[in-house]
């Protein structure tokens, strides 16, 4: 029988998320370089909204522990 995942167990941290970004980001460089900029641009553009995502996350977060304690 497969195992089930839990929710906890496939749950990326910030950092996860942030190393992730940072390799895509590199990516991109590495497509700029290579004369595809067409690529690097859209995959750029991503990882824009990824981030700014990923700050309302975090301030959402620093929200919620503020008005725990």
């Amino acid at each position: 029988m497969p195992k089930k995942h839990t929710a906890a167990s496939t749950q990326a941290t910030a950092a996860d998320i942030e190393r992730s970004i940072l390799t895509l980001n590199t990516m991109a460089e590495r497509l700029w370089g290579e004369g595809r900029e067409t690529e690097a641009k859209a995959l750029l553009d991503a990882l824009d909204a990824l981030n700014r995502a990923l700050d309302r996350i975090r301030i959402g977060e620093s929200r919620r522990i503020g008005t725990l304690h």
